[in-house]
């Protein structure tokens, strides 16, 4: 951020002028978190290239970065003037980073549009292969849940809480692997919301024909995620103190958006510290 804005200043930009990110979402966030700073406002044009920052970080103006605290704590609201998502950038990403796109996506779907979630389960293995005209269904519909909420909500006083379904769980699992190549964003999203459900079935919130339902979909030999695969026990502390920072949570509470049916979610805050060590201790295999 800081070299861009010292570049900025040395050619004496003005607020008419246009910023430009092209690149992934850490690319389109240091351009806007930039863009909002600069002279308080520098007109910003995004062009996502990867899937997760075509449905997901593109949209609805929230720009951050991460530090040793937490992910995103850093960052403001800042619109981009156009933002232009071209499919043929995609055939250029590895399979990985589809499958990180795919993470949200999802989410859309479970806080959103059971039937969207329908035709994702019944589309999977093309859309993954971003097969036409499948993904530019699949990302249209993604990008106008995620523009319906924002636009109802746009500072996250209310209904933008639900699009962190499963984040909540997965920032602290990124944060605690020290944002590290181990896990990626999407998948991080994945095993969060996997973490959330397991959650929401054990307080008697969510319903178990409706969870596995949703559980054989994320078994898919691309999707599949376990916690156990990153963490042990000796890992509760670590995973519960990044929670805790979370920018969600009133007080001592640590506020959750979890499910009660697909297509409704619910926010919670009735969960201390101690709720979430009981539950990581029965997840935790070693």
């Amino acid at each position: 951020v800081n070299k861009i804005l010292k570049i900025l200043l040395n050619k004496n930009f003005s607020r008419q002028d246009c910023l430009i990110a092209v690149g992934g979402g850490i690319t389109g966030d240091i351009g806007g978190y930039t863009a909002s700073l600069f002279k308080r406002g520098l007109q910003f044009i995004n062009i996502p290239t990867t899937l997760l920052a075509q449905v997901d970080s593109s949209i609805g103006g929230k720009t951050g970065i991460n530090t040793k605290y937490g992910k995103n704590l850093i960052g403001s609201f800042y619109q981009p003037k156009l933002v232009v998502s071209d499919i043929n950038f995609l055939k250029t990403l590895p399979d990985r980073e589809i499958i990180c796109g795919y993470g949200e996506i999802l989410k859309h779907s479970l806080i959103s549009k059971k039937k969207f979630f329908r035709f994702l389960n019944d589309n999977l293995d093309k859309i993954l292969s971003l097969k036409s005209p499948l993904i530019e269904k699949t990302i249209y519909e993604s990008c106008k849940i995620k523009k319906n909420i924002v636009e109802k909500d746009e500072r996250e006083k209310d209904l933008r809480k639900f699009l962190n379904f499963g984040h909540t769980f997965g920032h602290a699992f990124e944060a605690s692997l020290g944002f590290s190549k181990k896990l990626n964003h999407g998948e991080a999203v994945m095993l969060g919301m996997k973490t959330a459900l397991n959650f929401s079935l054990k307080k008697k919130i969510f319903s178990n024909k409706e969870n596995k339902i949703i559980n054989k979909h994320m078994e898919n030999e691309k999707l599949y995620q376990d916690v156990n695969e990153y963490f042990q026990k000796k890992h509760i502390n670590k995973i519960l103190s990044f929670m805790a920072q979370d920018k969600k949570n009133d007080f001592n509470k640590i506020n959750l958006v979890l499910i009660k049916k697909i297509g409704i979610p619910i926010i919670t805050k009735n969960f201390n510290k101690k709720h979430l060590k009981d539950f990581f201790k029965k997840q935790l295999i070693n």
